[in-house]
Formats: structure tokens, sequence, C-alpha cells
């Protein structure tokens, strides 16, 4: 699992290097303010979360050849993860959005996958909150 380290350092350096050019890329000019171009950043965000989830989908189906036990918690897991995603996505709304033009975000895409993944981070904030408390209050007990 030597490659993993590498692609993990692969993946750090090129954020750090989207993060850098908001400073040293020269601004641009958009209804009369000067800002950077966040564009690409964007989809630079986007990639790494698609990588994170294909990751999460591959690793539990890679153990479902190994051992059975390992089958049925990769199942479990992954009934588990497709169960949560819909129901983001179920909770998430396409209404349209006021910007701050006068006009409207109306993509029925964009606004239900940008709320599906604005409810994804919060549910997984709070499952690691709640397990930081929970380990930390098991450790004082003992």
């Amino acid at each position: 699992m030597k490659w993993v380290k590498y692609v993990e350092y692969a993946l750090f350096a090129a954020t750090i290097v989207c993060f850098a050019s908001l400073f040293f890329l020269p601004q641009v000019q958009h209804m009369g303010d000067m800002h950077a171009d966040c564009n690409w950043m964007l989809v630079w965000t986007y990639a790494i979360v698609g990588i994170g989830l294909i990751a999460a989908l591959i690793s539990p189906v890679k153990n479902l050849f190994t051992t059975p036990k390992a089958a049925v918690k990769a199942l479990v897991g992954l009934v588990v993860a497709v169960a949560v995603l819909g129901g983001c996505y179920a909770l998430s709304s396409a209404a349209p959005v006021p910007n701050s033009a006068g006009g409207f975000f109306e993509d029925a895409f964009e606004l239900k996958f940008t709320d599906t993944v604005i409810y994804l981070a919060y549910l997984v904030a709070g499952v690691s909150i709640l397990s930081i408390l929970v380990g930390e209050i098991r450790n004082a007990i003992k």
C-alpha cells in the first residue's frame, strides 16, 4: 500500500497549488469587482469529493472477494452508504435561489447536488464530533 501514500502526497500538493494560486495569479474583473477566478477551484473540490466517494465505494467492494465475513460487512456498509446518500438527496431542494446580481440560480441539478453535499458534510461532521465525544467519555470511564 505504498502507492496510497504517494497519491495522498500528490493530491495534497495539488490542493496547496490551488490555494496558493488565489494569492499569486492575476486578479480578474467581474461586474466591476476584482477577484480571483475560482471556477477551476470548485472543479478541483468536486474532483476531490468524487475521488473520496469512489474510494469509499470501491474499498468495500474489494473486500467482497477476500473473506465471507468481510463480504457481509462490506455489503452492509455499502447499503448504509447508499441509504444515507439517497436520504440526503431526498432532503435536498431544487427551489431557485436568489443571487447577488438580482437573478436566480435555477439549474435543478446544481441545486440538488449542492444541497446533497452540504447535508452529507453536516452529517459527517456531526458523526465525527459525536464519535470523538463518545470515545473520550468511554476512555474517561475506563
